[in-house]
């Protein structure tokens, strides 16, 4: 064997080792999470500023962000005040 094939074969079983050891790692690091999925409902002046444009910097402020991994995804979506399902909601905002 010359001495390239050889740096060539030394080479790709470094780079296969590497990468072992990285899905090793990245599998030790998955056993030690739990996933969560948090709903905050609220409401705000129709004023100001779609949540869409700061929820992601919100929830990367604080406790949130001391307690967690990583937010992986965030879903701003309006929900419907009069409906049955968020009669709940209304009844707070007017009696509260």
């Amino acid at each position: 064997m010359n001495s390239k094939q050889w740096q060539k074969d030394s080479d790709e079983w470094v780079k296969t080792m590497h990468a072992s050891n990285e899905r090793k790692q990245k599998k030790r690091q998955m056993e030690k999470l739990v996933g969560y999925k948090v709903e905050v409902i609220f409401t705000q002046n129709m004023t100001k500023d779609d949540p869409a444009d700061w929820i992601l910097d919100a929830v990367n402020e604080g406790q949130f962000k001391e307690n967690t991994n990583h937010v992986h995804a965030t879903l701003v979506a309006p929900i419907d005040l009069e409906s049955d399902e968020y009669k709940w909601l209304k009844d707070s905002i007017t009696t509260g």
